[in-house]
């Protein structure tokens, strides 16, 4: 009878560990995207693993701009292990999204997959990548910036860094903004995604407003 206890015992902690919410202290990278309306805001962030041998997963919810958003909360949307690298609002009921497979391969066509999700009140339109490569940080002060047509470009007293619109999405964090430049490269007539990013610093202050027209990420500390 004693065995049988021992075995049913960490079921029964298993059960109540899935009903209770998420340990505050395992989510990081937490940052929200604003919808067109201003009327809502999509918050995306990381949950590590409790286990030792797990591995973490990204998350987004979808909650009303003036509601608080709880990171602990399970009733969340999750793409399995894939990370949605990229999220657009299409309008205020679709969103584009891109995600990296996990231990995904180069192959002879990107994206791998596409699919159409529906959760809750919202549809999002998924399409799933491969990574080839993901170089390391770099960091650029600017003076100033414009923008002009597809381009965003960084000036500084001696240098300059331009981007292509449709290749970058912004993350704003005080005077500075973190950009993610994903480009398509290939190997042996195989595709995947390359990624670059950039700590880009204001030596004063700048206008926000273009950035969130853009659709950058805000972000957050929950």
């Amino acid at each position: 009878m004693k065995n049988k206890f021992l075995f049913i015992f960490p079921i029964v902690l298993l059960v109540f560990s899935c009903e209770s919410g998420f340990d505050k202290s395992l989510i990081s990278k937490t940052e929200k995207l604003i919808s067109p309306n201003g009327g809502f805001a999509l918050y995306r962030y990381h949950i590590e693993s409790p286990m030792a041998f797990g591995s973490g997963f990204t998350v987004i919810n979808i909650l009303k701009s003036d509601e608080k958003c709880d990171v602990t909360d399970r009733n969340i949307l999750r793409f399995g292990n894939n990370s949605p690298f990229w999220i657009k609002w299409k309008n205020d009921k679709t969103l584009i999204v891109k995600c990296l497979i996990d231990g995904g391969k180069l192959a002879a066509h990107q994206p791998i997959k596409t699919e159409v999700v529906k959760w809750k009140d919202w549809t999002f339109n998924v399409e799933y990548y491969s990574m080839y490569s993901s170089g390391l940080e770099s960091d650029f002060i600017f003076d100033s910036y414009s923008i002009s047509g597809n381009k965003i470009k960084f000036k500084s007293n001696i240098d300059s860094l331009v981007f292509n619109r449709d290749e970058v999405q912004f993350s704003l964090e005080n005077k500075q903004l973190h950009a993610m430049k994903v480009t398509m490269s290939s190997y042996n007539n195989k595709l995947g995604l390359s990624f670059a990013h950039y700590n880009l610093t204001a030596k004063g202050s700048y206008n926000k407003k273009p950035f969130q027209d853009e659709q950058s990420f805000i972000m957050t500390k929950i």
